[in-house]
């Protein structure tokens, strides 16, 4: 009978996880006369016909590289190596006589039962290698690499011996790599990257910390991506290596706890967790700033290995990759808001603030007065000039008091959040406001060698024109158009409020 066409038969009847009864196998006959009976029986291996000793194969199997298990035909585990004790972290009494099924992550469960399915087109040949999730012992899913083909009959076993590999940095890195290939966001990118810390050959709990430049206070400086092993309050203390890091740009790493270098309160909190040392490492932008910081906590306190630092190197590589697309889709966001010629925002940023607008504000609707000569006798270069120039001058007047968008053409809106100023204070601030633009716009222009002069008719309308009354940002716009075509028609350079009864000239 094919071995893999029984397993099929008796794994796809029920896709659910196997719960099996507790089975042992007293003794598998490796072939060449060796026995593993209980795992203790000793065997004589002839080297080179020349001198004898006796050897424990079970201790030859534990202390192979590699995981590696044996399942019979219902895929029960029949035997073990110390190796995959070690990954899974579990006792050989906890792990004998139970289903693989059930150290598999539930995502990987039916793919596992298909592989196993698809068994007979692999007779006689190994399956593999295929990539899947185990648990642990403290519930945390691994990647592996694994290998399966059918056990020898000299074990005396029906079933197939299995190996696998521990989870790798690369491993872990592949994972990631697919995330910022989706362009997932940077958060959770980030977090994949640092699960490459508790990956071989690192070995430890990885974290990530993002630098925030806009962050309100020093104490949100560092936002945390992945594991955070100790007291939360140190992710934005000074004095920590993480924090030296980030200002000298330069690896901090701790070999340490206790040492001098180590400020008192990191290296306490290090000792209670039982983590002796942390590789701590820059990550740096394009630009050459550090935009976050790798830690690697340690549970052993060791200087980094060749080996080690080439993985960590991977790591940084990704991780800087992934800060860089995050870095253009912000850039790219930002253009697809902002009018090219000007800066200010454009007509699609303007509709996305209509849309989410949820309290009231006062619209300044501006339109350019004699800017058509412009373009008319010094030419459309001329006049993308002076409409670069009038778009810095309105913010310049605006001075952070409301955003600046441009209509379209030479129309300019500018749209101020209601504060707990009066509704009296707050009109008369959006008419200061107004005549401020007009008085910044009168002053002539300079480009392409001709001194122009421009100016600026405005109409002005209240988010809440009256305490019981709220127009939304779109009326509110209407309105100010409307009162900015009645302050033409009586004179140009002129404001008028839609909501107030005098008129500035």
């Amino acid at each position: 009978m094919k071995l893999w066409s029984q397993t099929a038969s008796r794994l796809v009847a029920s896709r659910t996880r196997l719960k099996v009864d507790r089975c042992h196998v007293d003794a598998m006959t490796m072939g060449n006369g060796m026995k593993l009976t209980g795992g203790q029986t000793l065997v004589a291996v002839e080297n080179t016909g020349k001198q004898q000793f006796e050897a424990n194969p079970s201790l030859l199997l534990d202390v192979m590289p590699v995981a590696m298990f044996v399942i019979d035909t219902a895929a029960n585990i029949v035997f073990v190596n110390e190796r995959l004790l070690g990954m899974i972290g579990r006792e050989r009494s906890t792990v004998l006589g139970r289903s693989a099924m059930e150290f598999i992550d539930d995502r990987d469960v039916d793919f596992a039962i298909d592989l196993l399915a698809n068994g007979p087109d692999f007779d006689g040949t190994v399956m593999g290698p295929s990539r899947i999730r185990y648990v642990d012992s403290a519930g945390v899913s691994h990647f592996t690499q694994f290998w399966s083909y059918e056990a020898p009959a000299e074990l005396g076993v029906a079933g197939y011996v299995v190996t696998l590999t521990p989870e790798s940095v690369r491993d872990v890195l592949a994972t990631a790599v697919t995330s910022v290939a989706s362009d997932e966001p940077l958060d959770r990118t980030l977090a994949a990257i640092a699960m490459c810390g508790r990956a071989m050959p690192l070995d430890g709990i990885g974290c990530i910390l993002l630098v925030e430049p806009g962050a309100p206070t020093d104490q949100d400086l560092f936002r945390v991506m992945g594991e955070w092993p100790i007291d939360a309050d140190l992710v934005n203390a000074h004095d920590t290596p993480w924090r030296r890091c980030l200002t000298r740009n330069e690896t901090q790493d701790v070999l340490d706890a206790t040492s001098s270098d180590v400020d008192a309160r990191t290296g306490a909190e290090m000792a209670m967790a039982q983590l002796p040392a942390a590789w701590v490492r820059p990550i740096v932008d394009g630009s050459g700033n550090v935009a976050a910081v790798l830690i690697v906590w340690r549970r052993i306190s060791v200087v980094v290995s060749p080996n080690q630092e080439q993985h960590i190197t991977d790591v940084i590589r990704l991780a800087r990759l992934a800060l860089e697309q995050a870095d253009c889709r912000s850039e790219l966001e930002l253009a697809a808001r902002r009018d090219a010629l000007t800066g200010v925002g454009n007509r699609t940023s303007l509709n996305d603030r209509i849309e989410s607008a949820r309290t009231p504000s006062s619209v300044l609707f501006i339109d350019l007065d004699r800017f058509k000569a412009v373009n008319d006798t010094y030419g459309h270069a001329a006049g993308d000039e002076v409409l670069a120039q009038t778009a810095r001058r309105i913010a310049t007047a605006v001075r952070g008091g409301g955003d600046v968008y441009r209509a379209g053409g030479d129309e300019f809106i500018v749209v101020c959040d209601h504060g707990s100023e009066s509704d009296q204070d707050r009109e008369r601030g959006l008419l200061a406001l107004a005549e401020r633009i007009i008085k910044h716009l009168r002053a002539p222009f300079d480009c392409l060698d001709h001194r122009v002069r421009i100016g600026a008719t405005i109409g002005i309308a209240s988010g809440r024109p009256h305490p019981e009354v709220a127009r939304s940002l779109e009326d509110t716009i209407l309105v100010a158009d409307r009162a900015m075509y009645a302050a033409k028609e009586r004179a140009r350079g002129t404001i008028h409020h839609a909501d107030v009864v005098i008129h500035a000239n």
